[in-house]
């Protein structure tokens, strides 16, 4: 859009997208001290504000989505009506959506790699288990929540590598009367269950299988249901003929073949029961077969793929940041204080227009007029004595306030006088009734030039910025202590007993425990146990929040010792097929326990080699000698 349109308390920037029935705008809402929040603002088209089945499935994605708090998840910040239009306010990402990054990628012949496959996957999975176990914020009771409409083009990759959900729109919760839904069929045909195809009752793992699909997809660079018509997909959905992913990629491994054949089970009883263990094989495989695995180098590649929209994104929202909303939506025209001071001091006359004889009987306090029907042929104008940047509601002047307020002048209706002002010469009263009025006058019009000079002498000058220099301060201080204030964040894991670390430094607590961090700023929130993983996550918490982590256990583990001989400098060594970079000598070197592991080494200049077959048990260290150009057995 070329100018921003002020949408209630935010500004609507650029249309991102329009669906059916609704459309998504980059917004900002303004802070205090110019400090501005990008946000995506989704709201139902004009045409559909008066519809009753979509204003409520509107409303329950706000319901559902705004008991969700989870960094793999967009979060829902504000949801209301603004001019006759039901909005949704969002987390905006910086990024496209899945769908959109594959028909990009189509363009130059590339495909995502197995581990950032597995990776986006694994963090869908995260999302979508925090979804499937959410509570209700004020009951407590468990929402049961099932996303239904599973796709790529509702998994959100940022160029920051960041992955999460968006679009709960058709989401079911355990409340919702499954009588109702009997027969209707709600989501993307190609990414549905077979059970949802059917039109039976669905639960959590019928996103398990949606999430399944995307993955078989990615590692197959190809689409799994299609089909000429809605109808001969729903039939390849319902007889879940699922070929082997290895058969058409020969380089996925069979860990992860198992791991995708699981997920897509046609019997939702052998298939993963939780998201939760389905992200934790992928986990556990990412981590095993993929160790280097890293989220800058996943993200650099999202941002290469989008080289030009990314750097012109960058500086659109950069020139976005500068808009206001007083920029955008103010018509009043303040002018400058010479301009102002000049239409007090010396008013046009314009005029007069008639006074009520209330108005009157209050001049009287001015004037000591013995009765305001003396007064009559007075008109009173204020309209010349105001700048441009004063109101038009009239002001009643009080003996009190003489000195300050000189924005009075009194007109009498009749001939010219000698001061340019109208009198009627057959009334002596009238005339005589006109010279206190012009004294008054011009004792105002003395007080005020000398009030407005002591008001902007160079002293009274560098007092006014002083002051407000230091007005200035005070709110900067007000702002920074608000941004100091502390909030709750309470921490459970699974399994419980973890130790927490806040921005490195330990709390001194267990899981579950309550912590307290910093309000407005990222804080990195560390957990800890023996036998697991290390679990890590950034995040600004606003408000009093929960965070939720699943601690994923680490492999037996035993340790090598790896002897080389005749290998010259720097022979190449492998364990099952992956080249190590480490140097001689490799002494207790970290391998899966209670594994066969092959164990080969090259001298590169020589081509001699040897290998050898090695099983270590947890937490041994076992000893591995080769020769190499010796004779293999």
């Amino acid at each position: 859009m070329s100018k921003a349109e002020k949408f209630g308390k935010y500004l609507l920037l650029e249309k991102v997208a329009i669906g059916g029935m609704a459309e998504v705008y980059l917004a900002k809402s303004s802070g205090a001290n110019g400090v501005n929040k990008f946000v995506a603002i989704k709201r139902i088209l004009p045409q559909f504000s008066n519809n009753p089945e979509f204003i409520s499935m509107f409303k329950e994605e706000a319901k559902v989505a705004i008991n969700l708090s989870h960094s793999n998840i967009v979060s829902i910040y504000d949801f209301g009506i603004e001019e006759d239009q039901f909005f949704i306010v969002m987390e905006y990402v910086d990024g496209r959506n899945l769908r959109q990054i594959i028909n990009e990628m189509k363009k130059s012949n590339k495909s995502f790699s197995l581990d950032q496959a597995v990776y986006m996957i694994k963090e869908t999975a995260a999302g979508l288990n925090h979804a499937h176990r959410c509570t209700d914020s004020q009951s407590g009771k468990p929402l049961n929540i099932t996303h239904r409409d599973m796709s790529p083009q509702n998994i959100m990759v940022s160029f920051e590598g960041e992955t999460k959900v968006i679009d709960f729109g058709i989401a079911k919760t355990e409340s919702e009367n499954e009588a109702t839904k009997a027969g209707t069929l709600k989501g993307k045909f190609s990414y549905m269950s077979p059970e949802q195809s059917e039109g039976y009752p669905i639960d959590p793992r019928t996103d398990v299988f949606a999430l399944g699909i995307i993955l078989w997809e990615l590692l197959a660079n190809d689409r799994l249901f299609t089909g000429s018509n809605e109808g001969a997909i729903l039939r390849k959905v319902r007889d879940c003929q699922i070929p082997a992913i290895r058969k058409i990629n020969p380089l996925v491994p069979q860990e992860l073949e198992r791991i995708v054949m699981k997920a897509l089970a046609k019997d939702k009883n052998v298939r993963y029961q939780t998201a939760a263990n389905f992200h934790k094989d992928l986990n556990l495989f990412i981590n095993t077969q993929y160790p280097d695995f890293s989220t800058h180098d996943f993200s650099q590649f999202i941002r290469d793929c989008f080289k030009t929209a990314y750097a012109e994104g960058k500086e659109k929202l950069i020139s976005f940041s500068k808009i206001t909303a007083t920029e955008e939506t103010s018509t009043q025209v303040v002018p400058p204080i010479s301009e102002t001071v000049t239409a007090i001091v010396n008013p046009p006359i314009k005029p007069a227009a008639p006074i009520s004889t209330a108005s009157l009987t209050k001049l009287k306090e001015f004037k000591n007029e013995p009765n305001p029907s003396q007064a009559e042929g007075i008109k009173v104008n204020f309209d010349g004595l105001r700048s441009a940047a004063v109101t038009k509601k009239p002001i009643e002047a009080k003996s009190n306030q003489v000195g300050q307020d000189t924005r009075l002048t009194f007109t009498n209706v009749g001939t010219k006088s000698s001061l340019g002002k109208n009198y009627n010469s057959n009334s002596k009263n009238s005339a005589m009734d006109s010279l206190p009025k012009m004294a008054l006058i011009l004792i105002l019009g003395v007080v005020g030039f000398l009030g407005y000079k002591n008001l902007y002498s160079p002293t009274k000058k560098r007092e006014i910025a002083r002051k407000t220099e230091q007005d200035k301060q005070a709110e900067s201080g007000k702002i920074e202590m608000a941004a100091m204030a502390l909030t709750r964040l309470s921490i459970s894991s699974e399994p419980s007993g973890a130790k927490i670390f806040v921005d490195g430094v330990s709390a001194n607590q267990y899981t579950p425990a309550i912590v307290t961090v910093t309000s407005n700023k990222p804080a990195t929130i560390t957990l800890t146990k023996e036998g697991f993983y290390k679990y890590q996550q950034t995040k600004t918490f606003n408000s009093a929040s929960t965070l939720s982590a699943t601690l994923l256990p680490t492999p037996a583990m035993g340790y090598l010792n790896i002897i080389i001989r005749n290998g010259g400098e720097s022979p190449a060594i492998f364990i099952n097929g992956i080249r190590l970079t480490e140097k001689l000598p490799i002494v207790e070197y970290a391998v899966p326990a209670n594994q066969e592991l092959e164990i080969e080494a090259k001298n590169p200049f020589t081509n001699s080699m040897d290998k050898t077959k090695v099983k270590v048990m947890t937490n041994k260290v076992q000893t591995v000698e080769l020769i190499l150009g010796r004779k293999q057995q």
